[in-house]
């Protein structure tokens, strides 16, 4: 059961456009957890799922049906995993969301794929078949641009086989709390005055999540998309992931999504206050913190290629030790 304050500031959330994902660290939240309790019935959006049993995921699934349909597919999405270990790997990624859409069969299922290269080609692929993805570990400006582009081509290609694109969603996830460690570790490592340092201290994933928002932002304004949206499309998601308690606050734009674990969530009621749009008109002060980072040497390109590679390498390990 979720405590009052943590239901309050998930209304706040709603109410600033923003959707309220769960990050399930594990299976045992589904069940019976939050999100088939009566006073918390639509409050959650969707959820980040591990892998999980076809049954278990599909209990999560039918756990947030009534928002799913009630929002047009907008929310109420549940997010499980392929096998990171086909992650440079495209046909093996797509024949691995295929299995999982298949045994699960649900309309509100994300299969969550990483942004590799290889990813985003199966990202293009899967939205052809019909099939609904979560693009992760997208760490940088560069490589939302190439997820958005590997959406529209497979949006076009669905559309153009004649399938409904108000049942194909899309998101990409943005593992902010990552990208303000990384660049942290690298500002407490530098010689010389410790001010400039200091200051720029938790500005990484701001900034990126500023830049990246104008990106779709203006993807949004193409004549692309209102040729796919005239066709049902939803707009593509962003969603910002592994968000400790401070990210809650800074991360607020409409139509975007923030997946927090129950402790985070209980955390941030309890000593967070919401500030209003943090992302909308901000890409700005967004270029002017990534420039003052690469000017300490923090150069962010390097930064997304460091974390995509541990991040993998960590999730592979731990599905092996799970297979």
């Amino acid at each position: 059961m979720l405590s009052q304050p943590v239901i309050a500031l998930l209304k706040q959330l709603a109410s600033e456009g923003v959707s309220p994902w769960l990050d399930a660290a594990n299976g045992e939240e589904f069940l019976p957890g939050p999100l088939s309790h009566p006073a918390v019935t639509g409050l959650l959006h969707g959820v980040v799922a591990p892998a999980l049993t076809p049954a278990a995921i599909r209990r999560a699934c039918d756990a947030l049906q009534g928002i799913f349909l009630a929002s047009g597919s907008r929310y109420g999405c549940v997010s499980v995993p392929v096998d990171p270990r086909s992650a440079h790997a495209a046909k093996a990624l797509v024949a691995a969301a295929r299995r999982v859409h298949a045994d699960v069969g649900r309309p509100n299922l994300l299969t969550r794929i990483p942004a590799t290269r290889a990813g985003l080609a199966a990202l293009e692929d899967c939205l052809a078949l019909g099939i609904s993805v979560e693009v992760d570990l997208v760490f940088s400006v560069e490589r939302y641009h190439e997820a958005l582009r590997a959406y529209l081509n497979g949006m076009e290609r669905a559309l153009a086989a004649g399938l409904d694109l108000q049942g194909i969603m899309a998101t990409a996830s943005v593992p902010v709390g990552m990208l303000d460690a990384e660049v942290n570790t690298r500002l407490a490592a530098l010689p010389g005055p410790a001010l400039p340092a200091t200051q720029a201290r938790d500005t990484a994933a701001l900034a990126v999540a500023r830049e990246m928002y104008r990106v779709r932002e203006q993807w949004l304004a193409t004549g692309w998309w209102r040729v796919l949206q005239a066709a049902g499309a939803t707009p593509p998601g962003l969603l910002w992931t592994t968000a400790g308690p401070r990210h809650i606050s800074r991360l607020i734009g409409w139509n975007t999504a923030q997946a927090v674990s129950l402790e985070v969530l209980e955390t941030a009621a309890l000593h967070g206050e919401l500030r209003g749009d943090t992302l909308l008109g901000a890409h700005e002060e967004g270029r002017r913190a990534l420039d003052a980072l690469e000017q300490l040497g923090i150069r962010m390109p390097d930064v997304a290629r460091v974390l995509e590679t541990v991040e993998l390498t960590r999730l592979q390990h731990a599905w092996t030790l799970k297979s």
